[in-house]
C-alpha cells in the first residue's frame, strides 16, 4: 500500500506531462493549419477582386451599348413616326372621325 501512495503520483505526473505536450504540439498544429488557411482566404479574396474589376469593365461597356442603341432606336422612331401612313382606313374608321370632327 505504501509502495502505490509512493508510485501512483509519479504515474500521474508522468502523464500529465505526457498530456501537456501532446497538447502544446496539437496547438502548434493548428497554428499552421490556420496560417495556411489565412494564406488560401486571401488568395481566394485577391482573385474575387480581379473578377469584380473585370464585371466593372463589362458593366460600363454594356452601359455605354445600351445608351448607343437606344439612341438608335429614338432616331429610328422619330424619322418612321415622320413617315405618313398609307395605311387604307376602314369604314368604321371613316364614321369614327365624322363622328368626333361632329363633336368639335
Amino acid at each position: 500500500m505504501e509502495m502505490l501512495s509512493t508510485v501512483l503520483p509519479i504515474v500521474i505526473d508522468c502523464l500529465i506531462a505526457c498530456l501537456l505536450i501532446a497538447l502544446i504540439v496539437l496547438i502548434v498544429k493548428v497554428i499552421g493549419i490556420l496560417d495556411d488557411v489565412r494564406l488560401l482566404v486571401d488568395n481566394i479574396i485577391d482573385k474575387v477582386n480581379t473578377v469584380n474589376g473585370l464585371f466593372s469593365v463589362i458593366r460600363k461597356i454594356d452601359k455605354s451599348v445600351n445608351g448607343v442603341a437606344k439612341r438608335l432606336v429614338d432616331v429610328f422612331d422619330s424619322v418612321l413616326s415622320k413617315i405618313p401612313s398609307k395605311k387604307e382606313t376602314s369604314a368604321e374608321e371613316i364614321e369614327l372621325d365624322e363622328i368626333l370632327k361632329g363633336r368639335k
